[in-house]
């Protein structure tokens, strides 16, 4: 073991799921790495010690980075990804739930997306249920939600799985999955940059130090996903769900047999059976809905790592493109197309709405 110790440092718990991560693998690695975590009251404090050399890292999440970043800082590395995908704590499944239930959902995408399933539900911001005055994710908000749920106040609420993981007790969840293996499903994209945990350092910190304790498959996700976002429009990015994954060829084709997936099966096998480029693929998707859930603009891209800034720029091409013709009003045409209805030829609103000061 070497003798130098390196000093972590970390917030308290919060619903990010930061601290918990960084807590469990430095105890995971406790006997063969000289590290100690150390607690400060904000991430502001922790940097301060970090820029003073008091501490070598900060752990913290990818909201903190684009809050806090400066040029005398670098992402040394990232921990293993988390589960991205949000929940949904209620006594039943989704589908199953009563006739307008009521679920408290303050994220605008995940609200769009609980609409998609069911347009019946009736959606409730915190400030409806007097949760203004409390912290976002921590542990006094997500018990107060989970009172009015037991109450009966309320039928289910929506929060990141790390925010559940604050819970003192545990109650039924509900995965508000990609469904990749089920089409037949809802799927719920997840907001970007999700399930993240970085280590910051000062610029030139030895990345060997730590690199036993980093996911490179993390970090390689989280360089897409951050690009990706970068190049959407403000507007649309608190209603825009993006995922970047690596997967295996093996669980690709698995999926796409067991869903009849004619195109990904030729574009991954050729005549002879045999797999194009076998080796792992990276997976991308990106979606946005409309203000009802009804309509949505969605891409996806699987292909070969070393080919992953062309999908990204192909996704976006596709998305955009989307988006544009599903939002254009479609004017009245002269000329008259053969065999089409009439009402073809006559001027109609955009398919998609997204923000509600929008013309209807």
């Amino acid at each position: 073991m070497d003798d130098e110790r390196l000093v972590f440092l970390s917030t308290s718990s919060h619903g990010d799921g930061v601290r918990q991560q960084v807590e469990k693998v430095l105890e995971q690695r406790s006997k063969t790495f000289n590290a100690i975590l150390r607690q400060t009251p904000t991430i502001d404090d922790a940097l301060t010690l970090l820029l003073d050399g008091v501490g070598d890292l900060v752990a913290m999440s990818p909201q903190n980075w684009i809050e806090h970043q400066n040029e005398n800082i670098a992402i040394i590395g990232l921990l293993s990804r988390r589960e991205p995908t949000w929940v949904l704590v209620s006594d039943d499944k989704p589908e199953y739930l009563i006739k307008n239930a009521r679920i408290v959902c303050h994220h605008p995408l995940l609200q769009r997306q609980m609409l998609r399933l069911r347009q019946d539900f009736d959606l409730l911001t915190k400030q409806q249920v007097e949760l203004e005055g409390l912290e976002d994710e921590s542990r006094e908000e997500i018990e107060q939600l989970e009172s009015l749920r037991v109450d009966g106040t309320i039928d289910g609420y929506v929060v990141k799985r790390s925010q559940y993981n604050l819970l003192s007790s545990k109650t039924r969840r509900h995965t508000l999955g990609l469904h990749k293996g089920s089409p037949e499903r809802s799927h719920f994209v997840p907001p970007p940059l999700n399930g993240f945990t970085l280590l910051v350092g000062r610029v030139g910190f030895p990345k060997n130090k730590v690199e036993h304790i980093l996911d490179p498959s993390a970090e390689f996700a989280y360089r897409i996903e951050s690009s990706l976002l970068e190049s959407i429009p403000s507007d649309l990015v608190e209603l825009t769900g993006i995922h970047v994954e690596q997967r295996g060829v093996g669980t690709i084709l698995r999926e796409a047999k067991r869903n009849n997936d004619d195109w990904t099966m030729g574009a991954m096998v050729d005549t002879e059976k045999n797999v194009r480029d076998a080796g792992t693929r990276v997976e991308m998707r990106i979606e946005t809905l409309s203000i009802d859930g009804k309509v949505s603009a969605c891409a996806e891209q699987v292909g070969p790592i070393e080919k992953h800034r062309v999908a990204a720029i192909n996704l976006l091409q596709e998305w955009g493109s989307m988006l544009t013709t599903l939002t254009s009003e479609h004017k009245a045409t002269l000329r008259r197309v053969r065999d089409m209805p009439d009402e073809f030829h006559e001027d109609r609103p955009a398919m998609m709405r997204i923000h509600s000061d929008e013309s209807e």
